[in-house]
């Protein structure tokens, strides 16, 4: 029971933060694409910031993974 317990936190622990990282990426996306529609002179700038946005978003997924598996084995 102990055992089984374990690995459903660690499984919760990662997904919730994973689909959550997924949402935010998806909304960072959706801005992008606005604000492009809006301004399509500024593509180039836009696309920069979105592809630094969304790295910081994965980095959070990756950390969220380093934090389950270190809450796991200790």
């Amino acid at each position: 029971m102990e055992q089984s317990i374990g690995q459903l936190a660690f499984g919760l622990t990662y997904a919730i933060a994973a689909g959550l990282c997924g949402i935010g990426a998806g909304l960072i996306g959706a801005a992008a694409v606005g604000a492009a529609g809006r301004n399509p002179e500024k593509i180039s700038d836009i696309r920069g910031l979105m592809i630094l946005a969304i790295s910081f978003v994965d980095a959070l997924a990756i950390i969220a993974i380093i934090v389950a598996i270190i809450a796991k084995f200790l």
